[in-house]
């Protein structure tokens, strides 16, 4: 007898405990429901215009700073002789010397 009396509780607190988790299960539904109504009435801020940048002055031949071609050949030379360094490779104590000089097609680039 005191098994059915146990039994009868233990059914009781199932039905009990699932009735309130779809009470809240449905109270959750409806406010998700309301939150478009909530949405249509806030007031709409009225959008600011956003002010358009200043225009920057263009670079004109004047303006550029013109290195010299030698001071471009020591830099080049320069830093070729510390990559071969740093890779152990040798590199000649009276200088590099360049066979020739040939322009790259500029589309590989543009793929890179």
């Amino acid at each position: 007898m005191i098994l059915a009396v146990d039994m009868g509780r233990a059914g009781l607190n199932t039905v009990l405990g699932i009735g309130i988790v779809f009470t809240v299960l449905i109270f959750i539904c409806i406010i998700i429901s309301c939150f478009k109504l909530i949405n249509k009435t806030q007031v709409k801020k009225p959008e600011t215009p956003v002010k358009a940048p200043e225009p920057v002055p263009e670079i004109t031949e004047e303006d550029e700073d013109l290195t010299d071609d030698l001071q471009l050949i020591a830099v080049i030379t320069a830093a070729i002789t510390a990559y071969e360094e740093a890779e152990g490779g040798y590199v000649p104590e009276d200088g590099l010397v360049i066979r020739s000089i040939r322009k790259v097609n500029r589309n590989k680039w543009l793929n890179a």
